[in-house]
């Protein structure tokens, strides 16, 4: 989600601060870990966990992986929660590997809320945006905007990961549904440079493209980059996924055409809140979508649009 310069300086002060935080044993706290390949969205997330911390009068120990298949890295921060004594964990998971961490975690009495994705296991709530859905917005809007034909490329994250895999799938299902072809399928990488090279590659062999899907934060400012080196971000109709200032100036600029935009702020504050309950031996919801729109030249500029985005007054 886009942040302001000043916000997302406080915002970072923010993480540092929980990144490096000490908490005794004894203390009370709740463990946000995110995954990777967005660090505007995460750090949302954060900024939802630690407002929702504040209200509730509970530490936010937040630490997340910079690379979105990072999973040793990732199960290495789980670890690191028990030794600071958090009695339960909000988990963007990254692999399948988690579900074993998960009931590790229950054995020792700490509940797992996960967010963003669900890998299944001992977990007591997931929530997330339902992303096949959300992809399949994305690919009615695409056929929209290009008046039911045209050739498409979708050019996804990993297939490690279970979130964007989804919006792929829903993406081709609603973009075909709609009259239009995919004529590429790739995946180009979880870090922005690694897709904005992979990008650049495909799209100067790739002369007929008429539209483009990117499913995450990541993959989306890698190929917006890419479409203007090449000095085609105006004639390709690029759709991506998640909110960073790039794409909001993109979009704003006509370099873009829009992007589905999840609530990364509602997760991590929802999180932390269904957390707490749970700590308290309240019941939660098992399930809890956090909702997408769609966001374009037409909307961009809207109350709404802007509050979700961090730019209202």
């Amino acid at each position: 989600m886009n942040l302001l310069t000043g916000r997302l300086a406080q915002l970072m002060t923010a993480v540092v601060l929980f990144f490096s935080v000490e908490l005794s044993v004894s203390a009370k706290c709740i463990a946000v870990v995110t995954a990777g390949g967005g660090q505007s969205f995460w750090g949302e997330v954060i900024r939802g966990a630690v407002k929702a911390g504040q209200e509730l009068n509970i530490n936010i120990y937040a630490r997340g992986v910079i690379d979105e298949v990072n999973r040793e890295g990732q199960g290495e921060i789980i670890q690191s929660i028990i030794n600071k004594g958090c009695r339960a964990l909000v988990l963007a998971p990254n692999s399948t590997d988690r579900i074993k961490d998960v009931a590790r975690l229950k054995e020792l009495g700490i509940a797992t809320v996960y967010i963003d994705r669900d890998m299944g296991g001992e977990r007591l709530s997931v929530i997330k945006t339902e992303n096949y859905a959300a992809g399949r917005l994305a690919g009615r809007e695409m056929a929209k905007a290009l008046q039911g034909q045209g050739q498409i490329a979708v050019l996804r994250l990993s297939k490690e990961v279970l979130s964007t895999t989804l919006r792929e799938n829903g993406f081709i299902e609603g973009a075909v549904q709609g009259g239009l072809e995919i004529v590429v399928d790739q995946y180009i990488g979880t870090m922005v440079g690694d897709a904005r090279a992979a990008a650049y590659q495909i799209l100067r062999l790739q002369k007929q493209i008429d539209g483009i899907f990117t499913p995450n934060e990541s993959t989306s400012i890698g190929v917006s980059i890419a479409l203007k080196r090449i000095n085609r971000a105006e004639n390709i109709i690029h759709i991506g996924f998640d909110a960073h200032r790039i794409m909001v100036n993109s979009v704003k600029d006509a370099q873009m055409y829009g992007f589905v935009m999840q609530n990364p702020f509602r997760m991590g504050y929802e999180g932390v809140t269904t957390a707490y309950r749970a700590m308290r031996g309240l019941s939660v919801e098992e399930y809890l979508d956090t909702g997408v729109i769609f966001v374009g030249q037409k909307n961009i500029n809207s109350n709404e649009i802007m509050q979700l985005l961090g730019e209202s007054e």
